[in-house]
């Protein structure tokens, strides 16, 4: 028996997990928020959560699941930050802008503490900052931002750790992986970062021999290709793409995914596939964000799709590269059509879990929920103890507990490997895969 909502006949399976309020509230005026989320070995669940968002009070926040939810003030007048954690939970950073530059803090984390550090300017006259690292399976401990650069109406970026140490600014090819031209007046950018090696860039700009915005992907090495078609914007949209990736290998389709929202429609696009729309027949939406979870990888969005004319929090998963033909509700039932909900974030780890945080109802929401082909956003145990590694033919080339992953990992070759993830009792949580430098 169904229990969900229907959109137009297109099923909406309610969320099972309840959603936390930001303690410290209320928080008007929220436009953007942020969320990173990383593996943690000293932590009560083995994960750590971080946020962050801006309007009248813009702070951090670190949530460690079965511990408590941590906050720190940024400076006044903080807007569109963005943050990362990583380094098994020890180590993050946010990124804003304040006063038309983009700064940085970096902050560290143990059991109940922010460390947060002094604001570093990154780049003068610069906004619309947007910060990655690498999975946290990948024990890679590179960042970059990349921002627009007012001066020279582009997009640049900057490469540093969760530690901090950013360099100096540096240009993006402006040849589109799509449109194979020159994009010009790039705006509003995001970032998948692989490795320090492997970074691919979106952002929305004008294409002189198409007459028209649209969004395109950038690279400046590497061997990716963009989308098939469909990424040309209708005229006047002011648009905000995202993007997050799995693997750096240009014959994956779900590579990466990059969504965004053109006039109304919700769109999303593979390597070497088609943009299409995603959201239900005849709904009403806002600014998307995606996140991936090991071979899933969910967008969510605001949407008026489970009770017009108020906006709920709304997702559809893919599996590899194949969506789902059902719709989930992030936020839980108990707020269903009470209040808009906006300035949605999620991220993704390895271990098969999503941070998910939005703006409503002058609070902050956040919770966690997992992927792995699930028809609701639900919570489950995320915690491994085993893992097994095996090569493309099938051969299983490395084994062990969560306690010595990175020495015996770090003993394999260069290559593409898959991984799967075992609980205490033998029961496999969570398959991936994971590309070792």
């Amino acid at each position: 028996m169904f229990t969900g909502y229907l959109a137009h006949a297109q099923p909406i399976n309610p969320a099972s997990t309840i959603d936390l309020v930001m303690p410290g509230g209320s928080y008007r005026n929220v436009a953007n928020t942020g969320a990173g989320i990383s593996q943690c070995s000293f932590c009560a669940q083995s994960v750590v959560h971080a946020y962050t968002w801006d309007g009248d009070s813009p702070s951090i926040a670190v949530y460690e699941p079965g511990n408590g939810t941590f906050l720190q003030a940024l400076p006044a007048g903080a807007t569109d930050p963005d943050i990362v954690i990583g380094n098994d939970g020890n180590n993050g950073v946010v990124v804003y802008e304040l006063n038309g530059d983009v700064e940085y803090s970096t902050f560290t984390y143990s059991p109940g503490a922010i460390g947060l550090n002094a604001p570093i300017v990154l780049v003068n006259n610069a906004g619309h900052p947007n910060i990655d690292s690498p999975s946290n399976c990948a024990e890679d401990l590179t960042a970059v931002v990349v921002y627009e650069r007012y001066t020279i109406n582009d997009i640049e970026y900057s490469i540093g750790t969760l530690m901090g140490s950013f360099g100096g600014s540096s240009s993006i090819n402006p040849v589109g992986l799509t449109q194979t031209n020159l994009i010009q007046d790039r705006v509003r950018p995001d970032v998948q970062v692989y490795s320090s090696k492997e970074i691919i860039f979106t952002a929305q700009g004008y294409d002189l021999a198409a007459l028209s915005d649209c969004i395109d992907v950038f690279i400046n090495s590497g061997s990716f290709v963009g989308f098939i078609s469909g990424n040309l914007l209708l005229p006047g949209v002011i648009s905000h793409p995202r993007i997050d990736g799995v693997v750096p290998n240009p014959g994956l389709s779900y590579a990466y995914s990059v969504v965004y929202k053109d006039h109304n429609s919700i769109r999303h696009g593979l390597q070497n596939q088609n943009v299409s729309s995603i959201q239900p027949l005849g709904s009403q939406s806002g600014r998307p964000a995606v996140a991936f979870s090991g071979d899933y990888h969910d967008a969510i969005w605001p949407s008026d799709a489970v009770s017009a004319p108020n906006y709920d929090g709304l997702g559809r998963g893919f599996t590899g590269g194949v969506m789902n033909t059902f719709f989930k509700e992030v936020n839980d039932g108990s707020t269903t059509g009470l209040f808009d909900k906006d300035a949605f974030s999620i991220a993704g780890s390895c271990e098969n879990a999503y941070a998910m945080c939005w703006a409503g109802d002058d609070q902050i929401h956040y919770k966690q929920a997992n992927a792995f082909g699930n028809p609701n956003y639900k919570t489950e145990p995320t915690k491994w103890n085993r893992f097994e590694l095996f090569n493309f033919t099938g051969q299983c080339v490395a084994t062990g507990s969560a306690y010595d992953y990175s020495t015996n990992v770090g003993l394999l070759p260069q290559g593409l490997y898959i991984e799967v993830y075992y609980d205490s009792n033998g029961n496999e949580v969570n398959r991936a895969k994971v590309y070792r430098y």
